[in-house]
């Protein structure tokens, strides 16, 4: 079910951040600014840095950057692996989804939700 994590909430973070700030910053003053512990956010610049939002360079005086221009909220959450399902039985995967009565309308509002996602910019 959705709920955003604290993965979710510092790459949102992140993200933002970046998008004001547009140049390149070491991790050890963004982490500094955002007040998130530094081996995390390299988690997060790693799995951002996967999905094509951001570009990092490693090391003592390594750096982050954003690369996506027109980045939406549903982007950034799907690369750090949050679940944005409303329900359980959201993709279809509840057992009883074939003889449930309301399986149409969670589809319906799951597809509204997601769209409200990727429309969403920072």
């Amino acid at each position: 079910m959705f709920k955003i994590s604290s993965s979710g909430e510092y790459a949102l973070l992140l993200v933002k951040y970046l998008t004001h700030n547009p140049w390149t910053h070491t991790i050890s003053i963004v982490s500094e600014k955002l007040a998130i512990k530094e081996p995390f956010l390299r988690k997060i610049t790693n799995k951002l840095e996967k999905a094509g939002i951001i570009t990092s360079h490693k090391g003592r005086y390594g750096w982050v950057e954003l690369i996506k221009k027109d980045i939406s909220v549903y982007d950034i959450l799907s690369a750090v692996w949050e679940d944005l399902s409303i329900a359980v039985c959201s993709h279809g995967t509840c057992a009883s989804s074939e003889h449930c009565g309301i399986t149409p309308t969670i589809t319906n509002i799951q597809r509204g939700f997601d769209t409200i996602l990727k429309i969403t910019k920072l």
